[in-house]
């Protein structure tokens, strides 16, 4: 079925967007594509970037799917608590020592 859509247009605007995140390739992590793990753990998107650093600088860079798993163990521990950025910080951290004395 027809969108309705410009194609024209769409591809107009793709290109401004790709020139605009260029010029904040600094600032870019290294997740290029979307992470459907985030469905299993529930970690959120900024906890989920900060918390791949964390463990990157840990060490723990090729172990990052344990500790996405231990983040979700972690949270269940905590009683699947709502996460903002306090309490995912507490659930990050608990995962990453979790990690650690594996």
């Amino acid at each position: 079925m027809d969108t309705g859509l410009d194609a024209d247009a769409i591809r107009r605007i793709s290109i401004y967007w790709e020139a605009v995140r260029a010029q904040y390739v600094a600032f870019e992590s290294d997740l290029k594509a979307g992470a459907s793990e985030v469905y299993l753990h529930e970690m959120p998107g900024g906890q989920f970037t900060n918390l791949k650093e964390q463990a990157r600088s840990l060490g723990f860079e090729a172990r990052w799917h344990e500790v996405a798993e231990a983040y979700r163990a972690a949270n269940d521990l905590f009683g699947d608590i709502v996460k903002v950025t306090p309490s995912s910080k507490v659930v990050g951290d608990m995962a990453l020592t979790m990690v650690s004395q594996v």
